[in-house]
C-alpha cells in the first residue's frame, strides 16, 4: 500500500525548467492527493513573485506577510518584493519607485484563484506590506512601512501626512474593489516608527490593520516619536495617554478614509508603560466599539485594569509579557467619541525568565478575544484540566528550548482569573503569527516549525505538550519536509481539540504568516517559500524563478 506521505514526497520530486513542470512521476501536484472526506480541501494554491531584481536590490525575493478575505471569497495579500517582474495586473502602480530596494505589493484573487489585480505600492528606499483588512464596500486597507522621503516619495492621495516625518513611518492605503487607491497617507513621527529593522521577512509583525463596518480602519504598530527634540508621533486630544512614557510606545490609530486631510485622523493614543512596547495586531468588532490591540511588553507599569487577568507584571527577572488591552468607544467614528480602557492586562509566564509575545488576535461575533503568539515559559498561564489541547510544557526553558505556539481566549466582560475562557500550548518548536476565527467559533492559527512530527491523539489531562508537531491524520502534508515549514492548525470552538493541523511547505524553507476566514468558513494563508515543490493546485503563477516567493492558499471548510 502506498503511504499517503510517501505520494505527496512522489510529486514533490518535480523538475521545473523554465517556470514549468517536467512531466513525469513529479508532475503530480496537490489536487492529486488524496484527502479525507470531513478535511478542510485544498481550493487553490499559487506562487507570487518574480526573477529579475529591482534596479537597487540586492536579492530576487518575494513574501507575503498577510491576507483577507471578503464576503464574495476573494482574497487579498499584501507583502514585500525586490523584484520588477510582479505580474501586474490592472495595477495602481506599474513598477517599482525610482531607487526603491524593496516595494510593497496588493494583490487580489478570485474565489478559484484568478488573479483580478496587483499592484506594487511604495517610494524610494524600503517599503513594505504587513497588515490588510477588507473595508465594508468590497475594498481593501492596507498597512506597512515606509522611508521613502520626499526625492521619491510614498504616493499619498487625500492624506492625513503627505510626507515622511522621519526615520520611517508607517504608511495607510485604501483601494476599491478594482485596485483603484482611494486613499493612502504616511503616518509617524521624526523617530524610527516600525521597530529598529523594519524591512525583514523574519516577520514579527501580526495583522496590524483592522476595519468596522463604517469604513473606519484601525492601527497598531511601534513608535520611538516621543517629540523631544523633534516631531511626536500624532495624537488627538481624546487620546487615553498622549506622551510617550517608555523608548518605545504601541499606539492604536483610528482613520476615516472617506475624509481627507487632518479631518481623516479620528484618533490616535500611544499606548505603553517606562519600558518598551509594540502593538503587534489589532481587531474591532463590526460596529466600531470595541478595539482590541495586542503585542509584547517589558514594562513594570503598563497600564492594565483591575480587572485584567493578571494586572501585575512578574515579579522580577522577566524579559516580556505580552499584553491584550481593549479599547472601548462610546461613540465609533464620531469627534466626541469617549474612548475607555474596558480590559487590560499582561499574559505571559510569571517566573524570572519569562519571555512572551503576543502576535495574531481576531474577535468572534460576540467580541470575546482570540490570541496567538509564542513562549518559552513554562509557567504559561494554563486552563488547567481543561478546556485545552496541551495544558503543560515543563521542557521550556529560556535560552535553552525553542519557541512553543499557542492560543488564548478571553472574554473581556469577566474578571481576573475568570476572564481566560481557555488557555492552551500547540505543539512542536515554532510560533504562530497569524490568527482567525470562524462564525462558529473555531479558532485557525498560521505560523511555522522547526520540528519532527507526530499524529496528533487526543488524551485526557493533564497533558504535556510534545516538542514534536502534532499534524492531524487527514493533514495536507503529514511530514516535515524542510529546514523549516509553514504550519497551519484549527481548535474546537471550545479549545479542547485539535480538528485539522498540517504542515504547509516543501523541501526548502517555508514560514506561513497570515490567515483568514470568509463568512462561509473557507480558509486563506500566505507566507513565504523557496521551496519549488510547495504544493500547488490551480495555481496563478507557477514557480516563476527568483531565490523565495510568497505563496497564498485557500481550503474550504471542514466538516462539523
Amino acid at each position: 500500500m502506498i503511504r499517503r506521505t510517501d505520494l505527496y514526497r512522489w510529486a514533490c520530486s518535480a523538475l521545473l525548467v523554465g517556470g514549468m513542470l517536467v512531466a513525469g512521476p513529479s508532475s503530480l501536484l496537490a489536487q492529486d492527493l488524496p484527502q479525507a472526506a470531513q478535511a478542510p480541501q485544498l481550493i487553490f494554491s499559487t506562487f507570487l513573485g518574480g526573477s529579475t531584481a529591482c534596479a537597487d536590490c540586492s536579492d530576487v525575493r518575494t513574501w507575503g506577510l498577510n491576507a483577507a478575505s471578503d464576503a464574495k471569497g476573494n482574497t487579498y495579500l499584501t507583502g514585500g518584493t525586490k523584484v520588477s517582474d510582479l505580474p501586474v495586473l490592472n495595477a495602481w502602480q506599474n513598477t517599482p519607485a525610482a531607487n526603491s530596494r524593496l516595494s510593497a505589493f496588493v494583490a487580489k484573487y478570485d474565489p478559484e484563484g484568478h488573479l483580478l489585480w496587483c499592484t506594487y505600492l511604495g517610494g524610494n528606499g524600503d517599503n513594505m506590506g504587513i497588515g490588510v483588512a477588507v473595508m465594508p464596500d468590497g475594498g481593501v486597507a492596507v498597512a506597512g512601512m515606509t522611508e521613502a522621503d520626499g526625492s521619491e516619495p510614498f504616493p499619498t492621495l487625500h492624506a492625513f501626512q503627505d510626507h515622511n516625518s522621519g526615520l520611517t513611518d508607517y504608511f495607510v492605503t485604501v483601494f476599491d474593489a478594482d485596485g483603484d487607491a482611494r486613499y493612502s497617507t504616511y503616518l509617524g513621527g521624526s523617530a524610527v516608527d516600525g521597530e529598529s529593522d523594519p524591512f525583514s521577512d523574519d516577520n514579527t509583525n501580526g495583522n496590524n490593520i483592522a476595519a468596522d463596518r463604517h469604513g473606519l480602519v484601525y492601527v497598531t504598530g511601534f513608535t520611538q516619536s516621543a517629540g523631544i527634540g523633534g516631531i511626536k508621533f500624532p495624537v488627538t486630544p481624546n487620546a487615553l495617554q498622549n506622551d510617550m512614557w517608555g523608548s518605545s510606545d504601541a499606539f492604536l490609530t483610528i482613520l476615516d478614509p472617506s475624509k481627507s486631510g487632518a479631518d481623516s485622523l479620528v484618533y490616535s493614543s500611544f499606548l505603553g508603560g517606562h519600558g518598551d512596547e509594540k502593538g503587534h495586531s489589532v481587531a474591532v468588532n463590526n460596529g466600531g466599539g470595541k478595539v482590541t490591540v495586542v503585542g509584547y511588553t517589558n514594562s513594570t507599569d503598563f497600564p492594565t485594569t483591575a480587572n485584567g487577568y493578571r494586572p501585575q507584571p512578574p515579579p522580577h527577572g522577566w524579559h516580556s509579557n505580552g499584553f491584550v488591552a481593549q479599547v472601548k468607544s462610546s461613540k465609533p467614528g464620531k469627534a466626541s467619541s469617549r474612548y475607555a480602557m474596558r480590559y487590560c492586562t499582561y499574559l505571559g509566564g510569571d517566573s524570572d525568565n519569562s519571555r512572551d509575545d503576543i502576535y495574531g488576535v481576531v474577535m468572534d461575533a460576540k467580541g470575546i478575544i482570540l490570541a496567538t503568539g509564542r513562549t518559552v515559559s513554562a509557567d504559561f498561564p494554563m486552563t488547567k484540566n481543561g478546556p485545552s489541547i496541551y495544558d503543560s510544557a515543563p521542557f521550556l526553558i529560556y535560552g535553552q528550548s525553542n519557541d512553543q505556539p499557542f492560543l488564548v481566549k478571553i472574554d473581556p466582560s469577566l474578571k481576573g482569573k475568570a476572564s481566560l475562557v481557555y488557555a492552551t500550548f500547540l505543539g512542536g518548536g515554532g510560533f504562530c503569527s497569524g490568527a482567525a476565527v470562524d462564525a462558529k467559533g473555531r479558532a485557525w492559527v498560521a505560523g511555522e516549525e522547526t520540528a519532527e512530527g507526530m499524529e496528533f491523539v487526543p488524551q485526557n489531562h493533564p497533558i504535556e505538550s510534545p516538542q514534536l508537531f502534532p499534524y492531524t491524520p487527514d493533514a495536507l502534508i503529514p511530514s516535515y519536509q524542510g529546514a523549516m515549514d509553514g504550519i497551519l492548525m484549527e481548535t474546537s470552538t471550545k479549545g479542547s481539540k485539535l480538528k485539522y493541523s498540517t504542515y504547509l511547505g516543501g523541501t526548502g524553507n517555508d514560514r506561513a504568516y497570515g490567515v483568514a476566514v470568509d463568512a462561509k468558513g473557507n480558509v486563506v494563508v500566505t507566507g513565504l517559500t523557496s521551496s519549488e515543490d510547495f504544493p500547488l493546485k490551480n495555481p496563478a503563477q507557477t514557480w516563476p524563478g527568483g531565490q523565495q516567493n510568497a505563496f497564498v492558499a485557500r481550503f474550504s471548510s471542514a466538516g462539523s
